[in-house]
């Protein structure tokens, strides 16, 4: 089996969300004052003292879940954690640290496939390197003037930052439904978190939450107005547009994009071939001789 390349499924908002975000002016401030702040070893500190590592001795059936998520999307294994929250939630943080903690409210919501879904989804943060910006992002917007330097982040920069982070989360969607190969999960997952039951999840009709999120798309195509309100609305919720998450993906996976991939990934090696046009490769090419895609 091989890894996912990230840039064949990294979500075009997220890439258009972050290119903009960055031309925004003040941003390069901000991160260079966000830098001088960041302490990686506080962080990794906080963590081993007031949450429970998973490794494989520790935890090990919630261990077990998270190296085959790794080796598919083509990553090192992070730090892995359990908080007590009753919230359902996972996040990953970090720099050259990097870690993944879940919650016991997730924990005890979800079965064993509805968790991998969850990794999947953080892995794919890591995978798109967005974990960088995403720590940023939650802690200058939550922890705003206490923080030295955030007096840089103006009223443009934080709706940059808030939008960003809202649409790398479609990228991390499309790595979980790789690691599944199938969205079906992905999208139970949402509607999972959406009613907060795991016995109301598994009456929930899915065509029609899929079409409740068409719906919340007419809405906001209305105006910016409303699209503007929706985002206020929305800007301290840690599961934001799930029915949205939950129709997008399971439109993508019906497209060749994904099929191409999942195709790839059971590929032997000694097959590869083109992405761009499909030839047969050979290892010492960086660009495919039939039509100039880039290999490596």
């Amino acid at each position: 089996m091989r890894s996912a390349n990230p840039r064949d499924y990294y979500h075009p908002q997220d890439k258009k969300a972050l290119e903009a975000l960055k031309q925004i002016p003040g941003f390069s401030a901000l991160m260079k004052a966000f830098m001088k702040v960041f302490n990686e070893n506080m962080i990794h500190g906080m963590n081993m003292s007031n949450k429970i590592r998973i490794t494989d001795r520790q935890l090990p059936r919630l261990y077990k879940l998270l190296p085959p998520i790794c080796e598919k999307l083509g990553i090192q294994e992070p730090e892995f954690y359990l908080e007590m929250d009753p919230v359902a939630n996972a996040y990953t943080f970090g720099d050259s640290i990097i870690s993944i903690t879940v919650t016991s409210g997730l924990v005890d919501l979800m079965n064993d496939e509805e968790i991998q879904v969850v990794l999947a989804h953080e892995c794919g943060h890591i995978a798109c390197h967005h974990v960088l910006y995403h720590t940023m992002a939650r802690t200058v917007l939550s922890a705003g003037s206490s923080i030295p330097g955030v007096e840089l982040l103006t009223t443009a920069l934080q709706f940059a930052l808030f939008h960003w982070e809202r649409c790398s989360e479609f990228s991390c969607d499309r790595a979980a439904a790789i690691y599944m190969e199938n969205p079906e999960p992905v999208a139970r997952v949402m509607s999972l978190l959406a009613s907060g039951s795991q016995k109301i999840s598994s009456e929930i009709d899915m065509a029609l939450y899929m079409e409740q999120a068409r719906e919340y798309q007419h809405l906001l195509d209305r105006s910016n107005w409303d699209k503007a309100l929706q985002y206020l609305a929305l800007m301290n919720q840690s599961h934001p547009f799930l029915s949205v998450r939950a129709a997008e993906i399971n439109d993508w996976c019906k497209t060749k994009n994904y099929s191409d991939i999942i195709d790839f990934i059971h590929e032997k090696k000694g097959g590869d071939r083109c992405h761009g046009c499909g030839a047969q490769i050979q290892e010492d090419w960086m660009f495919c001789k039939q039509c100039g895609t880039k290999i490596r």
